[in-house]
């Protein structure tokens, strides 16, 4: 994170073309997501090749130096968002009755198949959302709560922090 290729440049100073890329750790296990960005135009072939280097990781996306920050704060870091969620839900799930096991069950196979069903649908998240959404229901009543804490906005604040360290870095 934050190494721009500038940086890169100067530490391999004999190489043909310097390509930057942000993993994540899903990659593990070939479901991960990658973003790179070349500091020349690449060849067709030269794509095809980096783009099977990082296709082994799971998804590949070419993108612009400008916006590898970005998505460092999104995919680089996102899978920590995600396993604080599952760990929050867990929690909640143990102090509402639930065995441990079986809280951090459910809380997964709850994430893993809502961003299946995502990935499937043709519908966005806020339209899946509201369709598990009932007026005057249970989810209604949880949301209200996440709305009220400004769940969005926390989000937002969250990612934008996380780009503006991945810039800090850039600068050390």
């Amino acid at each position: 994170a934050g190494t721009p290729i500038q940086k890169l440049r100067q530490a391999f100073p004999l190489a043909q073309n310097i390509i930057r890329s942000m993993p994540n750790t899903p990659g593990q296990i070939g479901e991960g997501v990658t973003a790179y960005a070349p500091e020349k135009p690449l060849s067709n072939s030269d794509t095809s090749r980096i783009e099977s280097i990082l296709g082994a990781l799971g998804s590949v996306y070419c993108v612009s130096e400008s916006q590898l920050d970005a998505v460092t704060a999104i995919s680089g870091s996102g899978p920590a968002y995600v396993f604080e969620f599952i760990s929050a839900l867990t929690e909640s799930g143990i102090e509402a009755g639930l065995e441990a096991e079986l809280a951090q069950a459910l809380a997964e196979k709850t994430v893993l198949g809502s961003s299946l069903l995502l990935k499937e649908s043709q519908l966005s998240p806020d339209a899946l959302r509201d369709g598990v959404t009932s007026p005057g229901g249970t989810t209604e009543a949880a949301l209200k709560v996440l709305n009220e804490a400004h769940f969005r906005a926390m989000i937002q604040t969250a990612v934008m922090k996380a780009k503006a360290r991945s810039e800090e870095l850039a600068q050390n």
